[in-house]
């Protein structure tokens, strides 16, 4: 998958596209995605996605996010795109008119033969673009139009807000069923104090983007994709209070029957289940006699 950017000067021709913020990649996402790969017939199947949502950039609200740039750009290609484009939220951007977009960025700049979109898609200066301009200028700007219908979970359209609720309360299952795939961080392992492997119990740490929105501070069943291989594991979001005296927030990942040392390997932790809260214990004896009791409840969850 080609990664690049509006600014860049490429002018790409005769492709499919589909455009949005695309935060988690979700099952509607993957609808769109999947009626780009059925249509395309041999054309470039391209993703426009903006670097912030141009709610945030106008409100100057930085929302975290479910997925960060990285992981985007991973789902994406994993769904069979072939051109990631972003597009920085720029006031020139935002300032496009509906007629603008389509001509500067739809057509010009992306070479759009099809556009795939939602129901509720809009976009241009104040959002006066939407699926009814769309469909009334096929022809004036020669392209055709698909819009697919949303996807629903228990009869409610899935939609990246209620994800990012469902996160924050913990509802990894609910989660992961409206995802259609594991709520994952991903990071590059980085060198603990090693408290781990002096208990038996050594830990892959990740310090994840400040962006990332993460499940409450606790224990949870995970698995971990290392070098493409998959291990179940026990990971820790939170500060470690029993050890630690800072507050920045750590990915601790301890993998099960798991000897190698992965240090600077970039790593995805895929979460499936909570366990129980963080909490602060006595000493690291009480801790790493909890930690074995949590490994096994992961084990029977197997």
């Amino acid at each position: 998958m080609k990664c690049i950017s509006v600014d860049d000067e490429i002018n790409l021709k005769n492709t499919i596209v589909t455009i949005g913020k695309f935060d988690g990649i979700h099952k509607g996402h993957e609808k769109l995605f999947g009626e780009i790969t059925r249509n395309a017939n041999g054309r470039q199947k391209v993703v426009l996605t903006f670097e912030t949502s141009p709610k945030n950039f106008l409100e100057n609200n930085a929302n975290k996010t479910i997925v960060t740039e990285v992981e985007k750009q991973m789902l994406c290609d994993s769904q069979g795109i072939d051109v990631y484009m972003k597009m920085p939220m720029k006031k020139e951007f935002l300032a496009l008119s509906p007629e603008a977009f389509v001509k500067e960025i739809l057509k010009k700049k992306i070479g759009a033969t099809t556009i795939v979109c939602g129901p509720d898609f809009s976009f241009g200066a104040k959002a006066a673009g939407n699926v009814e301009f769309l469909r009334e200028n096929q022809k004036k700007y020669g392209y055709s139009l698909i819009v697919v219908e949303k996807e629903k979970y228990h009869n409610k359209d899935i939609s990246s807000s209620d994800i990012r609720e469902k996160i924050v309360k913990g509802k990894i299952a609910e989660v992961n069923e409206m995802l259609d795939h594991p709520y994952t961080v991903i990071g590059k392992v980085e060198q603990g104090k090693h408290l781990g492997r002096t208990i038996g119990l050594p830990t892959a740490n990740i310090m994840p983007e400040s962006t990332k929105l993460l499940p409450p501070n606790g224990v949870y069943k995970t698995m971990v994709n290392v070098a493409g291989k998959k291990f179940n594991s026990i990971t820790n979001i939170g500060v470690n209070p029993t050890v630690e005296t800072g507050t920045r927030i750590k990915v601790e990942t301890h993998i099960l029957d798991y000897e190698n040392y992965i240090y600077n390997e970039i790593v995805q932790v895929e979460f499936y289940d909570f366990i129980r809260p963080e909490r602060v214990f006595e000493n690291v004896e009480e801790l790493k006699a909890q930690i074995e009791r949590d490994i096994e409840q992961c084990r029977k969850k197997n």
